[in-house]
């Protein structure tokens, strides 16, 4: 084959992968009940600034990665967002998880930036960037990574001006780790986006 017609065939080959890329995305959307479940990484390393008196916090997150910006090309809610810590969490005082069924809201600008490319190693399927309304706290930024394995990391941070040394973790400006696995019947804590 010439070079020529090896050169014709490169576009070809890569809109062939990125359709197969695509479609493998698929694997993660959940339907029905399933969801992602999983805990805060507790080690002060991987968290500061999401944890009141509780020291489980757990998410739930929904899929739907038809709904990525960087398919559609505009701005879309790839997912939901569920905590369980109505009862002690940073929004207990208003009677509230810190999210409750929160609509992750893609980010389409991302897409046409080089961060948009970041991959965060070896094992990644895909990375993407969102925006996700708390219920008492603003709103965070979500970086969601689809892990090869079927599993999913979740990382929020928390903007805050700079608090004082004594501050509280309502006040302070965090950053939240999350491993999170599917569960095909849900995770076991109440879930708003379901009611």
């Amino acid at each position: 084959m010439t070079l020529r017609a090896t050169s014709s065939l490169l576009p070809l080959g890569a809109l062939l992968l990125s359709t197969l890329s695509c479609r493998d995305l698929e694997r993660f959307d959940t339907h029905g009940p399933s969801a992602y479940c999983g805990e805060l990484v507790s080690g002060p390393s991987f968290q500061d600034g999401f944890v009141a008196k509780e020291p489980v916090l757990r998410m739930r997150l929904t899929l739907d990665t038809s709904q990525l910006s960087s398919l559609s090309g505009k701005a879309t809610s790839p997912g939901r967002l569920t905590s369980n810590d109505a009862e002690a969490g940073l929004c207990a005082p208003q009677g509230q998880a810190l999210f409750e069924g929160a609509y992750l809201r893609g980010i389409p600008q991302v897409d046409h930036d080089a961060i948009g490319a970041m991959t965060f190693g070896d094992g990644h399927d895909e990375d993407f960037f969102a925006w996700v309304d708390s219920t008492c706290q603003g709103t965070m930024l979500a970086i969601v990574s689809l892990l090869r394995s079927g599993d999913v990391e979740l990382r929020l941070f928390k903007p805050m001006p700079p608090p004082r040394d004594d501050a509280p973790p309502t006040e302070k400006p965090g950053f939240a780790l999350f491993y999170m696995q599917r569960n095909d019947h849900g995770c076991n804590f109440r879930d708003a986006a379901s009611d």
